[in-house]
């Protein structure tokens, strides 16, 4: 069967005579292993970023294996244009035409994660609950390179989860192209060897790890409780009978959103306790602590201004009394 190449790389020469393809990638793990190992926030901050990317190359390379081997974009257009002028397919060829992805979606694919995830799902390679974890530990990624709005105490936890599910990803890689022989010095590194790099030694006490999870979002939910009262206090201040609207205006209707949140406080606050007992398994953990991270989130900003808000007041009112 001819092949269908998908990345611009995923068949150089190179790759298949050398070294390069795996040796590369220990390097990387060796470098996870050490900034993981060292206890402090910037590198484990480190260590978050070079085991995304060290996912990233993964999930890519076995979209290429997946995608190798279906028929060219050229005979799919030949046999699609006879299945249009009525000439019946078999019930192989039928299933690859409507199976194939074409240049627009192999592109698609390629430049982003999320749809790497998604096809691989849809293939059977993830579970759904491994590509939704996938999905948010690179969005835990992002948080950490682009905006720095991870909260720091959780990196470390994120870190050994990440590396967790990276080495499970790579113990079940199927690659298209293993190491040959090599003249070259040194070692080689074949790809099945890349998974004990990275997990050998590794330990997770899920009982620990699922407390900090819920000991984190409790106070997050604390905070957010914290805030909906002072919204509520200044939207409606306590022994005043007469009920007056709430100002429309920014601060008026930050007070509104905000306030408008306590119906949830009670459920967040449950859900963040139940983490503790999630200990069956790693993505037990990770998806309802997922789901909640993700519920909290849009809220946070909101109480953030309002903090900072506040903030400003007292300042203000510390400088009005000092006479400055």
């Amino acid at each position: 069967m001819p092949f269908q190449p998908f990345a611009r790389d995923w068949d150089r020469v190179q790759a298949v005579v050398d070294t390069e393809q795996w040796n590369w990638l220990a390097i990387e793990i060796s470098e996870i292993r050490r900034c993981a190992a060292v206890g402090d926030q910037a590198h484990d901050r480190l260590a978050l970023l070079l085991v995304d990317h060290l996912v990233e190359v993964i999930v890519g390379r076995e979209v290429n294996a997946q995608l190798a081997l279906q028929l060219p974009d050229s005979l799919i257009g030949e046999m699609k244009e006879s299945r249009d002028n009525g000439v019946p397919l078999s019930a192989m060829l039928d299933k690859a035409v409507e199976e194939h992805v074409g240049p627009e979606q192999r592109k698609r694919i390629d430049d982003n994660l999320r749809d790497k995830t998604r096809y691989l799902t849809k293939k059977k390679v993830l579970t759904s609950q491994e590509c939704e974890v996938l999905d948010r530990m690179h969005e835990y990624r992002n948080a950490t390179y682009h905006r720095e709005t991870l909260e720091a105490g959780l990196i470390s936890d994120l870190v050994l989860a990440y590396m967790i599910l990276a080495s499970q990803l790579l113990a079940r890689h199927k690659p298209i192209a293993w190491v040959m022989a090599t003249s070259k010095p040194g070692p080689v590194v074949q790809p099945h060897e890349l998974s004990g790099l990275l997990a050998d030694g590794l330990e997770m006490d899920l009982m620990v790890v699922a407390e900090r999870f819920s000991d984190h979002t409790v106070k997050r939910v604390d905070n957010i409780a914290t805030a909906v009262v002072i919204a509520q206090t200044l939207l409606d201040p306590p022994g005043d009978d007469i009920q007056i609207p709430a100002p429309d205006d920014d601060f008026g209707r930050l007070l509104t959103s905000i306030s408008k949140e306590h119906p949830r406080l009670r459920s967040w606050t449950k859900r963040a306790s139940d983490l503790k007992t999630k200990t069956t398994s790693l993505l037990d953990l990770m998806i309802p602590f997922i789901n909640l991270d993700r519920a909290l989130s849009p809220v946070e900003p909101s109480v953030k201004r309002l903090q900072m808000i506040l903030d400003w007041w007292e300042q203000r009112q510390l400088d009005e009394i000092r006479g400055k």
